[in-house]
């Protein structure tokens, strides 16, 4: 079962939060390539979300190469053919842009150091050997 938690208070959008919780879940191995993802109307109905909101996560996850998406059929991880080797730029604007907004909220370089470090522990802990 795919245990995805949306955070309603968020300014983060809950189709964005689904996205980001499924990619995770790609990144550290607990989806692998051919996965099945719960339906539009099973993962709405668990987490209490409109399934249009649950469609727009998942077509987002298809334009990124991550999900196949047929009609009749449930959506499923698509690794093989991920587009993210490439994604080397996007990845260091989004991480400046972290740091950019830490540093204004008055993060010293060494809280920001331990909160990366705190981040990569979490992250490999979790990761699941291929």
């Amino acid at each position: 079962m795919l245990a995805l938690t949306v955070d309603f208070d968020s300014e983060v959008p809950v189709y964005r939060q689904i996205v980001e919780e499924i990619r995770g879940l790609i990144a550290r191995g607990q989806l692998t390539d051919g996965s099945e993802l719960p339906s539009v109307r099973q993962l709405g109905a668990r987490i209490g979300i409109n399934q249009n909101t649950v469609a727009r996560a998942y077509r987002l996850l298809s334009d990124e190469g991550l999900v196949d998406l047929r009609h009749g059929s449930r959506a499923k991880v698509r690794i093989a053919d991920a587009p993210y080797r490439d994604a080397g730029d996007d990845a260091d604007r989004r991480l400046h842009d972290v740091i950019s907004r830490w540093v204004l909220a008055g993060e010293s370089r060494r809280s920001i150091e331990r909160r990366f470090a705190e981040a990569l522990d979490r992250f490999f802990a979790a990761q699941v050997t291929r």
